[in-house]
């Protein structure tokens, strides 16, 4: 059905709605589009907007004026719709709105581009340049009114001039019939109106890049906004594709054939150390849980060994180790014996580059001076251990009570062994946690002073990870409560001299990560972030990824499967 008192679309017309629909509905779903209609939009971008549109639109009227008689046809009210004038009232109105911008050479620069794409159709292809001006004035006459509205509205709410740039001197309905019926009687051969059906939805194209432009312009929106709109379950992002792209088509003999090349470059190892003596119910990691201590241990370390010796047998030479991480499940559950053990079983096997950077990661709950003092002897330099959360019930919550007086003691302890680095993990959105109980968490973090802070949102999967079905739903913060603790926590962070690296990551501003980000030359692996770049990873020990050129590989996440295949 058509608009009671609007004559029905000539043939013409309807070819060019057909092409052009979805083109039309792109640009009134882009960001300022949806901002303008909303009266969300700045004065910055409206004013911008008329600056742009002025030279567009002196373009289309200058270069209509000049077509062929045949294709300037008499039925288009040319005059009518001429915006140039109000255009140049309307942008010295609001010359002082973009004065001094430097942000808007790239909008310049594009709509440079678009003033010569329609001078050189208006010559070489007059029906293609036709296509631009139903697109234009069209649009203009469509909807221009309720944008005119909200628009001053905006302005206004700001105390400056409204924009007459919608205001046309006749009646909307009859400027719009006469475009219509100025387009359906256009005088065209069929390659000409092949090309005006081809050239519209180009139009439409154009108009897209400018709205992205505009959009460009407007301020960052809150911190709180943004992880409002960002807030939603993904995959963890420490690879692209993520571990839930691995498929079973990728064997073991696919990484003896990448450590087989010939490849003096240094490696970066991890080792997976999956054994917990108390299981924390909000973690993901593959661990088991166990009291048997050295009895799990040993068999572990054997395999680990195995696997070791089938690794290095396999290249052409030892590669170098530029990184060694240790992770899990809990490291420090090894006794004195084991760790050393374990360290020699790798410095035996890859040589060590002098400024080797070794990282291990302590629950700090059964952790004491001396085992801290022999880490630190090994050879490790940077350490980590988690204190998610200082609140005595918000630990209970979780079952990890650590009191505050050992994490204070931990954190002496790697001070005095002198750790290049230290990081500290904190967890948000745990059950009973509020903005005041997180709060005291962060100035314990600020008393702490570590070097670096992973700031993580906790992912309630209870589905998939069997061991969080102990955590009562009920007592988990709101998502709004857990949006607002980030936030808080962020801006926090920034005021006592941290720098955010990246997702979740915050470093003081003299740490090497944070002067790498700076500079842009952070990188980030299976191992989080670093400033090395290109070095292949490889990983051993249960569910351990390793990562070349090409390739993941993933160990077996069973233990029993694990051990059985390094036999």
């Amino acid at each position: 059905m058509h608009d009671q008192g609007r004559a029905p679309l000539g043939p013409r017309l309807q070819k060019l709605h057909r092409v052009i629909g979805a083109a039309h509905r792109e640009a009134e779903g882009m960001v300022f589009s949806r901002s303008l209609l909303q009266g969300e939009a700045t004065p910055l971008q409206l004013a911008s907007l008329v600056r742009a549109l002025l030279p567009i639109y002196t373009a289309l009227e200058t270069a209509g004026a000049s077509l062929p008689e045949g294709l300037r046809p008499s039925g288009i009210p040319w005059a009518d719709l001429s915006r140039h004038q109000t255009l140049e009232q309307d942008v010295t109105a609001h010359a002082d709105g973009v004065a001094h911008h430097p942000e808007l050479a790239e909008l310049d620069a594009l709509v440079e581009t678009v003033v010569t794409s329609l001078t050189t159709l208006a010559k070489e292809s007059p029906a293609r340049f036709l296509a631009h001006v139903y697109v234009r004035y069209g649009g203009d006459l469509s909807g221009g009114q309720q944008l005119a509205v909200q628009a001053n509205q905006i302005l206004a709410r700001a105390g400056l001039p409204p924009v007459n740039f919608w205001n046309f001197p006749r009646p909307i309905a009859e400027l719009k019939q006469e475009l219509h019926n100025g387009i359906e009687q256009l005088e065209l051969n069929d390659a000409e109106e092949a090309a005006l059906l081809e050239e519209a939805p180009a139009g439409f194209r154009l108009n897209q890049k400018l709205l992205r432009a505009l959009a460009d312009l407007a301020p960052p929106p809150p911190t709180l906004e943004l992880l409002r709109r960002h807030d939603r379950p993904v995959p963890r992002y420490t690879s692209y594709p993520t571990a839930q792209a691995f498929h079973p088509g990728v064997q073991g003999s696919h990484l003896l054939a990448a450590l087989a090349k010939p490849n003096p470059a240094p490696l970066s190892l991890y080792v997976h150390l999956p054994f917990c003596r108390e299981a924390c119910w909000f973690c993901g990691c593959n661990r088991i849980t166990t009291a048997a201590g050295s009895k799990a241990v040993l068999p572990y370390l054997d395999a680990l060994e195995r696997e070791l010796d089938l690794l290095v047998a396999a290249m052409p030479n030892p590669r170098p180790l530029a990184q060694l991480h240790w992770g899990g499940g809990t490291p420090n559950y090894l006794n004195a014996e084991e760790r050393h053990r374990l360290w020699q079983a790798v410095a035996d096997r890859f040589p060590l580059e002098a400024n080797l950077e070794a990282g291990i990661e302590v629950n700090p709950e059964r952790l004491n001076r001396s085992a801290v003092q022999q880490l630190r002897q090994l050879g490790f330099n940077r350490i980590s251990f988690g204190l998610q959360d200082v609140d005595p019930a918000v630990q209970a919550a979780v079952n990890r009570p650590v009191p505050v007086e050992q994490l204070r003691a931990a954190m002496g302890w790697m001070r005095e062994a002198a750790f290049d680095s230290v990081n500290l993990d904190v967890i948000c959105g745990l059950p009973l946690q509020t903005p005041e109980r997180f709060a005291a968490t962060m100035g314990e973090v600020s008393n702490l002073r570590p070097d670096r802070v992973s700031l993580f949102s906790f992912a309630y999967l209870p589905e998939q990870l069997p061991l969080q079905r102990r955590i009562k739903a009920e007592e988990l913060p709101p998502r709004d409560q857990r949006l607002q603790m980030l936030e808080n926590a962020h801006g926090h962070l920034l005021e006592q001299g941290y720098v955010a690296i990246g997702m979740d990551h915050f470093a003081l501003a003299n740490d090497p990560l944070a002067i790498a980000a700076q500079q842009g030359s952070l990188h980030r692996n299976f191992q989080g972030y670093t400033t090395r770049a290109n070095l292949d990873l490889l990983g051993v020990g249960l569910s351990a990824i390793s990562l070349f050129p090409e390739l993941y590989t993933q160990n077996s996440r069973s233990l029993k499967a694990y051990q059985e295949v390094t036999k």
